[in-house]
This record gives C-alpha cells, sequence and structure tokens, in this order.
C-alpha cells in the first residue's frame, strides 16, 4: 500500500512538470474537421491530438503493436488495415468534386492548394479540367503508367489523388521522382503564369522541396495498400529512383496539420487513413531501416529516450521482496522499463561483532536484525567466599546488562537472542 501512494505522488509530481518536458503534453493541439480540410499548409504537425486517430487504430493494429513489427511482416500488416477499412470506392470524376473539401485551407470551403506549385486557387479559378482553357488536372501522384491502372480504384483514390497546375503536370508528366542531372524548371502556364512546381530532365522530377515530403507519404501508400493488388505497384522503385531518396524527402518535408487534416476529410468519405501520415516512422521500418533520431512526427514517438528516471523502487531486505520501479523518460513519459520483484536475498549480512565482557552483538547491515549473544562469565580467583559473592553480583550484573540490551535491540526492530552458557 505504501509503494502505491508513492507512486502516485511521483506521478502527480510529473504531471505537474513543465509542458516542455513530456512530449505528450497538449502542444500545437488542432481540433481537425471531417467536413472539410482545417489544416494550414507547411504548419509543421506535432501532435495526434484532435485526430480519429484512436478509433482508427486499434486491436492488431494499435502503433504499439504494429511498431513492433518491420519489413514484410509490417507491411502486410499496413496493407490488411488500409484495404480492409476502405469502405467507399470514390469515382474519378468525385475526386474533382471533393477537392474542395479535400484539398482547401482552415475549412474555408473556398481555396484550393494545388500540388507542386502550392499555389492557392480561388472557387472561381478552379475550373473544371474538361472545361475549354481549364486550368488544373486531377494529378494521378504515382503515374498511371508507372502503376498499371487508369482512372479507377488506385486511379481514384482520394488518397493519391491531388489537383495541380495543368502545364506543370504536363511537363513533369510520367517522370519518376528522383534528382535531375541538369534539370530545367517546371513552371505553370495557365492557372498561374511562372509559378514553379520542381526540376525535370525529362528522365526524373524533383518538387519543390515543402512538397518533397507528400509525395514520398502519397507513394508509400499506393504501395502499401495496392502492391499487392497491381504488380506495378509491387515495388516502390517502379516510381521513386531510389528508397534512400524516398525516405529523405519523407523526413525532410515532414506532416504538416494541412496534410493531417486531408486525411481526416479523406478517412471520413472512404474509411481508411493514410498511415504513413499518421505514423511516419513506420516508412523506414517497413524498409527495415532504423529511425532517424529527432526526426518530427505527429505521434512524437521517436524520442531518443536519452534522459530516464526511476520511480517507485524499493530494495529488497533478507527477508522481504523488493521492486526495481518503472523506469520512463523524461521527455516523453513513455515507460522504458516495467517494473519488477527483487526476491528477499534470504540471508543477513552482519557486521563485526560489538563486544563488551559480558554480551556482544552484531547488525545486519541490510534489513538492521541485532543478533546478541551472552557471553560466559570469566572465571573468578581467591577464596570460595568470595567467589560466591563475586558470581552471585556478576550473574545479577549480567542479566541486567542483558536487559538493557534486549531492550534497545527490540526498539530498534530487532530480534534478540539469548545464548547463555554453562561454566
Amino acid at each position: 500500500m505504501r509503494k502505491i501512494t508513492a507512486c502516485l505522488l511521483i506521478a502527480i509530481v510529473l504531471l505537474s512538470l513543465s509542458t516542455s518536458a513530456f512530449a505528450w503534453s497538449p502542444v500545437d493541439q488542432h481540433d481537425y474537421s471531417s467536413e472539410a480540410n482545417s489544416g494550414v499548409r507547411h504548419e509543421v504537425c506535432t501532435t495526434l491530438d484532435g485526430t480519429s486517430v484512436g478509433t482508427y487504430y486499434t486491436g492488431d493494429y494499435t502503433f504499439d503493436t504494429l511498431s513492433t513489427l518491420s519489413g514484410d511482416a509490417l507491411l502486410q500488416s499496413l496493407r490488411t488495415l488500409m484495404k480492409s477499412t476502405h469502405t467507399y470506392q470514390t469515382s474519378y470524376s468525385e475526386c474533382r468534386d471533393y477537392s474542395v473539401i479535400t484539398d482547401c485551407e482552415k475549412a474555408d470551403g473556398e481555396t484550393i492548394n494545388l500540388l507542386y506549385t502550392s499555389y492557392v486557387v480561388t472557387m472561381a479559378e478552379y475550373i473544371n479540367n474538361a472545361t475549354d482553357g481549364g486550368g488544373w488536372n486531377r494529378e494521378h501522384v504515382w503515374p498511371k503508367s508507372l502503376g498499371g491502372f487508369n482512372t479507377s480504384g488506385a486511379g481514384a483514390d482520394l488518397h493519391h489523388i491531388r489537383p495541380t497546375d495543368k502545364s506543370v503536370n504536363g511537363q513533369r508528366g510520367n517522370e519518376k521522382y528522383g534528382i535531375p542531372t541538369n534539370g530545367h524548371q517546371v513552371q505553370g502556364t495557365v492557372t498561374v503564369e511562372n509559378a514553379v512546381g520542381g526540376l525535370s530532365d525529362n528522365q526524373y522530377f524533383e518538387p519543390l522541396d515543402n512538397t518533397k515530403g507528400d509525395v514520398a507519404r502519397i507513394c508509400l501508400y499506393v504501395w502499401a495498400r495496392y502492391g499487392g493488388e497491381l504488380s506495378k505497384c509491387s515495388s516502390i522503385t517502379n516510381v521513386f529512383q531510389s528508397i534512400d531518396i524516398l525516405l529523405e524527402w519523407h523526413e525532410m518535408d515532414p506532416v504538416d496539420t494541412w496534410e493531417m487534416g486531408r486525411n481526416e476529410v479523406v478517412y471520413a468519405i472512404q474509411g481508411n487513413r493514410n498511415v504513413f501520415i499518421d505514423y511516419p516512422e513506420l516508412a523506414w521500418l517497413v524498409f527495415d531501416r532504423e529511425i532517424p533520431a529527432d526526426i518530427a512526427t505527429p505521434s512524437g514517438s521517436t524520442c531518443t529516450h536519452q534522459n530516464t528516471m526511476v520511480i517507485c523502487d524499493l530494495p529488497a531486505t533478507c527477508n522481504k521482496e523488493g521492486h526495481t520501479g518503472d523506469t520512463v523518460c523524461t521527455d516523453c513519459g513513455k515507460l522504458i522499463a516495467a517494473d519488477s520483484i527483487i526476491p528477499a536475498t534470504g540471508e543477513h549480512k552482519f557486521s563485526d561483532w560489538i563486544s563488551n565482557e559480558t554480551l556482544r552483538c552484531r547488525t545486519c547491515m541490510v534489513c538492521n536484525y541485532e543478533e546478541v549473544e551472552q557471553l560466559s562469565p570469566v572465571p573468578s580467583t581467591g577464596n570460595s567466599n568470595s567467589g560466591t559473592d563475586t558470581g552471585a553480583k556478576s550473574d545479577s550484573a549480567v542479566w541486567v546488562t542483558v536487559g538493557i540490551v534486549a531492550a534497545a535491540a527490540i526498539a530498534a526492530g530487532g530480534v534478540v537472542i539469548l545464548i547463555k552458557k554453562r561454566k
């Protein structure tokens, strides 16, 4: 009971520490809407508060469970999750119509963020691309020719389809994502003249730095969601120059609140989420790579746990078990090592004997248990009368001393063993 009380007191102290000490404190909280994208472009998402993550990742798909997997085992688990929860298949035309709520900003339903250029157009500028002179496209971020799909299934998945400037999209074509050699600027000419969308050398297309993470996470989604169905989607290098570049872009352009807001809206429509937006760190695990230290993630789960403390520890005694205590990270609050029992030692560790003329005692250095022994009286010298008198006095004095020492030992919590030796 005392241990439980102590732990509760310590927990209260920990919770009273400043919010900067723990990553799980409610910082940068954003209340997301499922009706329209309420996020803000390029505002880094540092918390999962305000999202629907808690209702989506349950059972065998909690982050704690998923993060114990890696490689193909993790890929298959993510694929099963995103496929089984994909309950509504959008059409290609719906991808156009839904853009007003998936790709707006601050839930205004009036402006649309265009991929690659990050240019924001008004509803008046957001013209149906089927109309002559239309300035935007429904972009297949994983090009159709590199994915083996058209305008249904993967080709009409809201997580995958993004509105773009028509001219930028046309110049990008079906190039893989990568680092161009002597690339030229890809510029818009219709929606907004001379708006730059990236670099191209007609082999590789490199988006702007503030869009690279978006592209990486969308391609990761298509690979994980459709790789088991479409052979061309079964290898991420069918669309990316290399896994290293994919992960580099994924890290350098972290998830923003706009991406998270879009994830919320698409989840409300389709029923599934892009797990690489919610938990970017899974991208390294799925490729059997080590998660980089100190990357920005919505979950904040990439803390390196360099600063820890032990709470509720209790040493074992000779006849009573102890506890190692819980080891927790003082930066993020995560439990690093759970408490375990320390068995009782079973044997006392005594100090050296301390003696006087009649008694000797020693104390266990672990539990303070005391042993007291009576020493044999020293043989008397002289005549029998004086010897008898001396013996009687000595015996009386011994028992008085024994009583005093015994009382002291008992008061200290020890046990007294009296051994009177015969002459």
